[in-house]
């Protein structure tokens, strides 16, 4: 065996031993958007004003029993933003908000998942909106359960909150910018089913 085969071989045999972070348990989760949702929740005079972001994606990596491995990256399309209001809508996709035509993404990337105790999880991670980057914190509950439906595929729910103060991002400028009107607390609600196998 000459030597370039033999550094050949010798690396084929380090690939299968050393096996990627992400390989088995890792497995990425696939997201059910038919059940998963992103909405949020706003006082305005008084009243709570609801919507949510129909559009966006997640990349989940995330074993219990490998935390130091999970990734949470979770993208949204804020041009889709919707409380069911024709007037709120435009003004949450105009300039003043969340300038969806400048600023068409937000954006959570998990930096490290901790465990809190029996079923709640706590990600920290960077938050971007308006080209804004701010630590946050996502906690959640989470449970993985074999799915009854699918055998040899694993089913998981996850529901977390976070409260962001929307001016650290610089939704709300000129008149918007006081808190008369719309509070400066934001309610981002997330729930996540998906699966993977086995």
């Amino acid at each position: 065996m000459n030597g370039y085969v033999l550094r050949v071989w010798v690396l084929l045999v380090a690939l299968l031993i050393v096996r990627p972070a992400f390989a088995g348990p890792q497995d990425p989760w696939a997201v059910d958007a038919r059940t998963s949702s992103l909405t949020f929740t706003v006082t305005q005079v008084g009243s709570i004003v609801s919507g949510r972001f129909p559009t966006w994606t997640g990349e989940i990596m995330l074993d219990p029993a490998a935390l130091a491995a999970a990734r949470i990256d979770i993208k949204i399309d804020t041009r889709a933003v919707t409380a069911n209001n024709t007037d709120v809508d435009s003004l949450l996709k105009g300039p003043n908000f969340l300038a969806v035509q400048k600023f068409p993404e937000a954006h959570f990337v998990a930096t490290s998942v901790t465990a809190k105790g029996g079923d709640r999880y706590e990600a920290q991670g960077k938050l971007t909106i308006r080209d804004v980057t701010r630590d946050a914190v996502l906690p959640f509950t989470l449970s993985i359960a074999d799915d009854p439906s699918r055998p040899g595929t694993l089913r998981a729910s996850a529901k977390g909150r976070i409260v962001l103060k929307r001016l650290d991002y610089g939704v709300g400028q000129n008149e918007w910018a006081a808190t008369g009107q719309v509070a400066n607390e934001v309610a981002v609600d997330l729930n996540v089913t998906a699966s993977r196998p086995r």
